[in-house]
């Protein structure tokens, strides 16, 4: 057993019982989290004391652990009970992690439940070690960011006040003198290292700067420990006492430090704008990740007046702004250590990378050419641009020789490219420039849709052995997770450009895709797109701008919530709440729709290029809701409501006939 240099040890006393037989007494508190990093073997222990017959109780042991990346990477043990090796046999995975795949899929930070044999737990001293496994040649270590004992009626046996979170603005550079915080950014800059800890591993020649923020501003700011520096220094081919020097270099770097490795960037809650912009990126915390998607529905109508009496066709208003940074979901974001390319383009595509416009880009990016919004969202779109020039050639021929290599390279240029991005985002504190931009629609925003462009869909990863994970479910949450974070940091403000920054129909198709996988319907999280989709056109421009204005058949239209397909998303809502929902997305559209004349609908420079849906979505966009009249009468939508819809519909048609449209 090890402690971690200059922070608190893990191996504390604590006397402990089961809450409903002994009154507790704490000798001491246990610090949170527990790190098992470094080779294969490597273990951490803590110590308990149970008083007298409470240890009887104990039927389980449940566990929060973060980077629990594989089955059988991590093993348990009580006292001198058995080596417990977690799989999904093994424990039970709670949700959200459970449906996205487990143990192994691409939810890393998991609830799990191992159920102990009778006597497990003795009355008195208990030992409980944690143990690292080894390496898959990605994972150093992983984290236990909770755990407790639980009875027979799976109730709580240890109390809270039993831990205490361990403080990182406590934590100490390991070498202080100015010589090795200054070796440690050298060797952050330009140490030689390998691609990981296992044998004979390959040099690379990568850096940790080039895969990190160059100045190493994400370790501090996600509160990398020396631990886990140290480690990951190991893992990567360096000494102890250079990855002590890297560890006090980033201890030393005075920038900000909210967010903790854990708590996925940028994760919606309550309470996010009330923030310093600069916390943002630390996001709400796993604390807002739902167990259940249903629990969202609440947070889409305000606080006050709950159930179907609370909904209302002001969250769906076109010319609104629903805030979806302050709406919790159930969807996990990526932590910081799945933004992290597995390997850097300059290793796996060598000179061709070095020479591409795609590498000189980030190189050259001109703090001057940045100073406005027009500049930043301009210099992303170029650099957005020549990710697609460098990478579309070589895409068809992955595709005929794919591998997990194969994958690795292409999804870990899109990574690059978003960890480069984040890197400028905070170095140049860019996040508060949307408001010139976009007129003050939204008070923090990236200007960029790179977040959208790191889905595994957008190099066209394949589903199958080949694809993330080699699992068709993690492709699709992976996908699913970097098109929702591109909602949370930029849904375009109302200054929608074609199908920029996302198109909101195939978006919406990738939601029906979760749920055959995971057979986890999201009607919360759809819900939220679908607003912002209503509201992502320019309220001050109609439906002659094609590309910027008000046209509802580019958009999602009220019938995805009587489509066919789409009911069993929305089976969880209840009659009485998917009524009162379909009846106020239906008007929000209706009340936007008719208020342009008909004939602003029918510009003939338009008629050429008119927007045909996605195969599979036209039941869900198209604009022609009128046609659904007797669906939206049998879901409960009011007569009046009806009649208005028909009336439209009626006008639209005859204009249409005359156009030929």
């Amino acid at each position: 057993m090890r402690s971690p240099p200059g922070e608190p040890t893990s191996r504390l006393l604590l006397a402990v019982s089961a809450l409903f037989v002994f009154p507790v007494v704490v000798a001491a508190q246990i610090g949170l989290p527990i790190e098992v990093t470094g080779v294969a073997g490597t273990t951490e222990s803590v110590l308990l004391h149970i008083p007298q017959n409470a240890g009887n109780h104990v039927r389980a042991l449940r566990m929060q652990i973060h980077n629990l990346e594989y089955p059988g990477m991590v093993s348990v043990r009580i006292n001198e009970s058995r080596w417990f090796s977690l799989t999904n046999d093994s424990v039970t995975v709670a949700e959200p992690g459970r449906s996205y795949g487990g143990i192994g899929g691409g939810v890393t930070t998991l609830k799990v439940t191992l159920a102990l044999p009778a006597g497990t737990v003795a009355d008195g001293s208990n030992t409980i070690d944690f143990r690292f496994n080894g390496t898959n040649g990605v994972a150093s270590g992983f984290r236990v960011l909770a755990f407790d004992f639980l009875d027979a009626d799976s109730h709580s046996v240890l109390p809270a006040e039993a831990f205490a979170e361990e403080d990182p603005n406590a934590w100490e550079p390991p070498l202080r003198d100015p010589t090795n915080i200054s070796a440690g950014r050298s060797l952050w800059l330009a140490a030689s290292l390998v691609a990981n800890g296992l044998p004979k591993a390959p040099a690379i020649r990568a850096h940790c700067s080039d895969c990190h923020a160059e100045d190493g501003r994400d370790l501090k700011y996600f509160n990398l420990s020396n631990a886990s520096i140290i480690a990951r220094s190991l893992f990567h081919g360096l000494s102890e006492l250079q990855g002590r020097q890297i560890a006090s270099y980033i201890r030393s770097l005075p920038l900000a430090n909210p967010g903790r490795a854990w708590n996925p960037p940028y994760q919606p809650g309550p309470g996010q704008d009330a923030q310093p912009i600069a916390n943002w990126a630390a996001g709400a915390g796993l604390k807002w990740v739902l167990d259940s998607d249903a629990d969202t529905i609440p947070f889409l109508f305000g606080p006050g007046v709950h159930g179907a009496a609370a909904v209302s066709p002001a969250a769906f208003a076109p010319d609104g702004n629903l805030n979806a940074r302050e709406i919790p979901i159930a969807l996990p974001l990526p932590d910081w250590n799945h933004w992290l390319p597995r390997v850097h383009p300059v290793d796996a595509f060598g000179a061709s990378f070095e020479k591409s416009s795609f590498a000189h880009l980030y190189e050259a990016s001109d703090p001057a050419k940045l100073a406005t919004a027009a500049g930043i969202a301009g210099f992303f779109d170029k650099w957005s641009k020549s990710r697609s020039q460098f990478l579309t050639p070589r895409l068809a021929h992955a595709l005929k020789k794919g591998s997990a290599e194969r994958t690795d390279a292409f999804y870990s240029a899109e990574l690059w490219q978003l960890v480069k991005t984040w890197e400028i985002t905070q170095e140049r504190g860019l996040e508060g420039s949307g408001q010139e931009f976009y007129g003050g629609a939204e008070s923090r925003i990236w200007l960029n849709t790179i977040p959208a462009a790191t889905a595994p869909a957008a190099v066209n990863i394949p589903n199958g052995p080949n694809g993330m994970g080699g699992s068709a479910l993690t492709s699709e949450y992976f996908n699913s997770a970097w098109y929702e974070l591109q909602v949370v940091v930029n849904s375009g403000g109302h200054r929608r450009h074609g199908k920029l920054p996302l198109d909101w129909v195939y978006l919406a198709g990738r939601f029906l895709e979760l749920q055959r996988l995971s057979g986890r319907p999201e009607p919360g999280r759809l819900l939220i797109t679908v607003a912002k989709a209503m509201q992502s056109s320019d309220p001050n421009i109609g439906p002659e701008n094609a590309s910027e204005g008000w046209r509802p058949d580019r958009n999602i239209d009220p019938r995805i919530m009587i489509a066919k397909d789409w009911a069993p998303m929305f089976s969880a809502l209840g009659g009485e709440m998917k009524q009162a929902i379909t009846e106020s997305l239906l008007t929000a559209w209706l009340d936007k729709t008719v208020r342009y004349r008909l004939e602003s609908y029918f510009q003939l420079g338009q008629l050429a290029s008119s927007y045909t849906p996605p195969p599979g979505l036209r039941d869900i966009s198209g604009g022609r809701a009128w046609e659904a009249a007797e669906q939206f009468q049998t879901a409960g939508v009011s007569v009046q409501l009806i009649h208005r819809l028909q009336a439209w519909g009626r006008s639209y048609s005859d204009l249409a006939g005359l156009y030929h449209y």
